[in-house]
């Protein structure tokens, strides 16, 4: 568990790193915050010793293009109230099976990305239209490097971008055409062959 933390430790320096030198991120996206009283539950949902990490040393709200990661408050459950009467209270639970939904894919079916709290190393899921989970990864630091290489098939394919003010579609066809199979090809030595395709489906695809 110690050696897995430290890995992980290391990941998060290395993704706000490559946050900074690829631009994705702004000097208030992803930043150290002070570690006076470490984060190791939501009300009465324990949090794995990797996300205590996270939450306790970063502020990690940030928009990537297609994948969106949530912030700490987003993990405490809430009550919704739209309009007057009981019928318009809508109670959000980011909790399910002793999992958390941690970040989100903008992809045609807005995919949960969810974190196992309850496993060693966190794996990391992402639950379909019919609310099954299937595995993306096998440790939220793979999460990470993932994500480290998702900035980084962005920032080499700048110069193929459409133009500044180009139709929404150009900036589609250029992440599914281009950033995809470009990133596909650069996880293949990180993740096995068979999950290429679900995890280059979340992280780049509608």
């Amino acid at each position: 568990m110690k050696n897995s933390l430290e890995e992980f430790t290391n990941t998060l320096k290395d993704f706000q790193s490559v946050l900074r030198t690829t631009k994705f991120g702004s000097k208030n996206d992803f930043l150290n915050r002070k570690n006076s009283t470490p984060i190791t539950h939501v009300k009465e949902q324990a949090l794995s010793a990797e996300l205590s990490y996270l939450y306790s040393n970063y502020s990690t709200l940030l928009i990537l293009p297609h994948i969106h990661i949530n912030t700490f408050s987003s993990l405490h459950p809430k009550l919704h109230i739209f309009g007057k009467g009981s019928a318009m209270t809508k109670k959000h639970n980011p909790w399910k099976n002793g999992k958390v939904v941690i970040a989100h894919s903008f992809n045609a079916s807005a995919k949960k990305i969810w974190a196992d709290t309850t496993q060693e190393q966190t794996p990391i899921y992402v639950s379909d239209l019919e609310g099954n989970f299937l595995q993306l990864t096998s440790s939220i630091n793979m999460f990470f490097k993932l994500l480290i290489e998702l900035c980084k098939s962005y920032n080499f394919n700048r110069d193929k971008e459409p133009k500044c003010g180009s139709e929404t579609n150009l900036w589609d066809l250029h992440r599914e055409k281009i950033v995809s199979p470009y990133f596909a090809n650069r996880i293949k030595d990180l993740v096995p062959q068979e999950d290429i395709f679900i995890i280059t489906a979340v992280f780049t695809l509608d």
